[in-house]
């Protein structure tokens, strides 16, 4: 028996190829096309080289009020 894999489909990278197909052919791209093929080689550069330096910037976490009244009841 013989099993196949499907790797999951990457919206970005479909965009590209389909894109690309269209500058292959020797047709310009529109605006909304170049700005979908900006968008889309970003998502395929991010998920290579992982978040960058905005990503990873570690905010103090807030609690929310309703955290905050339970602590208030467990304390008093």
């Amino acid at each position: 028996m013989k099993f196949h894999t499907v790797s999951p489909l990457s919206i970005s990278e479909n965009v590209l190829g389909i894109l690309g197909n269209k500058i292959a052919s020797g047709r310009e791209l529109t605006m909304a096309e170049r700005m979908m093929a900006l968008s889309a080689s970003g998502a395929v550069v991010a998920s290579a080289y992982g978040p960058g330096p905005t990503e990873m910037v570690v905010k103090t976490p807030e609690l929310p009020e309703n955290v905050k009244g339970m602590l208030a009841n467990y304390a008093g």
